[in-house]
């Protein structure tokens, strides 16, 4: 269906020659672009007060790194030789140890255990807003709407896939992190498996963060340029610079309590936003209407097919599947959640996270039904207001907010709030990655504490300068962002896969993991860069639900203007590629369980009565033999000597 409103210049052109008809015709295509061009600038202004409020937000969050790096600080007299017993479940201290007592910079924490995991001492409030902050991006806030708006309700069902992820993890992974009492999640793969197991798991999680360390910044820094004009790569390198700085100084201490505020930011100027723009629209009833009229509304999508890109199977599958596997066992999360003192706390801060996530996702759902009820006769995307999806909530908040000053710089800095956020927690633990796992995991290097501290430093910084780097090509690598997207989604499902193979199959070897790993990533990686190369080639193209311009000014209207187009014949596209998105990360993880499983079998299981239970998860306590529990602990007790009875390849410590 094509919808077209003709002037009368545009009739004469039936009567008219050609050359009649280009002069007629580039009349048209500049009366056009001015009108659109006239409409942006009036819409978007942003006032000295906008600018403030997002001035405002990056002052406080380079505050809280100097605060915490020279204020607040644990120093040697002040640490408690305690304080690595909160856990009260043993385990290795030689990294805490380390840096008691010794003061290894004039800045910053003072030691490694203070600026990685903060003593393990943190608050579970705190932590709990950190996990909102740094899961919740840019894109979660942009992404969720346009998903709403352009594809109906069902995708508002994630909220109990979340609500399942905070019980599987509470109960299957955190437990075993707890008792161990890690610095990094992969160094249990050592424990478990061997070395190399390890190295695969935390060098996947390194090129994936690098991947996913421009994205965090691009698409905010989008967003901005969408009601500023401001030059994107510019305010990207501001923002950039201002997270390295409160991030280099502070530590983790930094980070949580940076994040805690920064997602009221980010939660008050999304609530501020959808309370106003639903009063504009008269209430939520008329949202409803207009969403069914729309056909937004479809909860209960139960097309068994793959294909389909939201179904009620879909989301609650691979939904759980995925939020699990980026929420048990990456390291981004589990810093932090070693960073408290006992399970209790942090069984309590899974909980508020998780209760707290659910109700931030179904604010954003809301407001893709709030923006399409706005929309519903004019789609901004078909008038060309907007380029991008992402493009479409930052354009309605100016719309509607546009002439409420400061409301729009409240909003715009939620939204960089959201990527200071995740980008400060992936900085301070993929350093964290890259000392305990890459050099002293992998290269056997025994830093003093002195050079780790340094090391730490300059991993943050040089993470840093990559997103700048990147924030400047990344637009022109096409399509970078689907493919990096891909490819945080198959290192989540592989990696998840190894530990829960680890956790919940007792008689898995380190062949089993090895191989069973591999094979998940080639199958899950050949699903999602396959589907993402059919999409760029215009082979598959996501559904959209109808949208209409029966509304819109006819001046803004064009013969080029299509409301519902015509999609193509996908029924020869190799059938895996034309999966539904959500089905990645499930193939990942059972791929791995499945293989591994089998290949350990083949290869010599695992004798159950001489694994240490401690690396196995409680769930599976009851089903191990009476004799393994005498060995509870020993996996931990001498980490200076090859543990050759736990299936180790080389000698490995808990912590170098």
């Amino acid at each position: 269906m094509m919808t077209t409103a003709y002037s009368s210049e545009e009739r004469d052109l039936l009567t008219m020659g050609a050359e009649e008809e280009n002069h007629i015709l580039g009349r048209l295509c500049e009366k056009f672009m001015m009108a659109l061009q006239g409409s942006l600038e009036d819409l978007y202004k942003f006032s000295v007060l906008d600018y403030g409020v997002f001035v405002v937000m990056l002052f406080l969050s380079a505050a809280c790194g100097i605060y915490f790096g020279f204020f607040k600080r644990t120093t040697a007299q002040q640490t408690p030789e305690s304080s690595d017993d909160e856990f009260g479940l043993g385990g290795s201290k030689t990294a805490a140890n380390a840096g008691k007592g010794t003061r290894i910079t004039t800045f910053g924490s003072s030691t490694m255990d203070e600026y990685l995991l903060g003593s393990r001492k943190l608050k579970a409030f705190p932590v709990a807003m950190s996990l909102v902050a740094g899961y919740i991006s840019g894109v979660t806030i942009l992404g969720t709407p346009s998903e709403i708006y352009n594809f109906g309700t069902q995708y508002w069902l994630i909220v109990i896939p979340i609500l399942l992820m905070g019980i599987a993890v509470c109960t299957v992974y955190l437990p075993v992190f707890c008792s161990l009492k890690l610095n990094s999640s992969y160094e249990y793969l050592e424990l478990r498996f061997n070395s190399s197991v390890r190295s695969i798991a935390s060098i996947t999680f390194v090129m994936d963060e690098l991947f996913f360390l421009p994205m965090i910044i691009y698409v905010p820094s989008l967003a901005f340029n969408q009601v500023t004009g401001f030059n994107l790569y510019i305010i990207g390198a501001v923002v950039c610079i201002v997270c390295v700085f409160y991030t280099l100084l502070g530590g983790i201490k930094a980070v949580v309590f940076t994040d805690a505020w920064q997602v009221l930011v980010m939660f008050i100027s999304v609530v501020i936003v959808v309370v106003l723009g639903t009063i504009s629209i008269a209430g939520p009833d008329v949202i409803w209407d207009r969403a069914v009229q729309g056909n937004r509304i479809d909860f209960f999508n139960f097309n068994p097919s793959m294909y389909e890109r939201q179904t009620f199977w879909a989301v609650l599958i691979g939904g759980f599947f995925y939020w699990t596997s980026f929420n048990s066992v990456n390291q981004t999360m589990v810093q932090r959640y070693m960073s408290l003192p006992n399970l209790k706390k942090a069984r309590l801060s899974i909980g508020m996270f998780t209760i707290g996530i659910a109700i931030f996702v179904s604010v954003c759902c809301y407001a893709g039904l709030l923006i399409y009820a706005y929309y519903y006769q004019c789609d901004p995307m078909s008038m060309g207001l907007v380029k991008t999806d992402d493009q479409l909530f930052p354009h309605y908040v100016m719309e509607i907010v546009g002439h409420l000053r400061g409301i729009p710089g409240l909003f715009i800095a939620g939204v960089f709030g959201a990527a200071l956020s995740s980008l400060s927690v992936v900085l301070n633990s993929t350093s964290a990655v890259l000392l305990e796992d890459i050099l002293k995991g992998l290269f056997r290097v025994k830093p003093s504490p002195f050079v780790a501290n340094i090391f730490v430093r300059v991993c943050v910084v040089v993470l840093g300068m990559a997103a700048m780097g990147c924030l400047f090509i990344i637009e022109k690598l096409g399509g970078i962002l689907s493919v990096a997207t891909s490819l945080s989604a198959i290192a989540a499902g592989t990696t998840c896969g190894m530990f829960t193979l680890g956790m919940l199959v007792p008689w898995s070897n380190s062949k089993g993991a090895i191989i069973g790993g591999v094979s998940g990533a080639l199958l899950s990686g050949w699903v999602s860069l396959g589907s993402q190369f059919a999409s760029a080639n215009g082979e598959i193209v996501p559904h959209k639900l109808p949208v209409s311009v029966e509304s819109c000014p006819s001046d803004l209207l064009s013969n080029s203007t299509i409301v519902n187009p015509i999609y193509p014949d996908e029924s020869g596209v190799f059938p895996l590629y034309r999966l539904s998105y959500h089905w990645i990360t499930p193939i990942g993880v059972v791929t791995v369980m499945i293989i591994g499983t089998i290949v350990s079998f083949i290869t010599k299981p695992r004798n159950l009565k001489d694994i240490d239970p401690e690396l196995i998860s409680p769930v599976i306590h009851r089903f191990l033999p009476q004799e393994c529990f005498a060995n509870y602990g020993t996996a931990c007790k001498d980490v200076e000597q090859p543990r050759t009875t736990y299936g180790t390849d080389a000698t490995s410590s808990k912590r170098s």
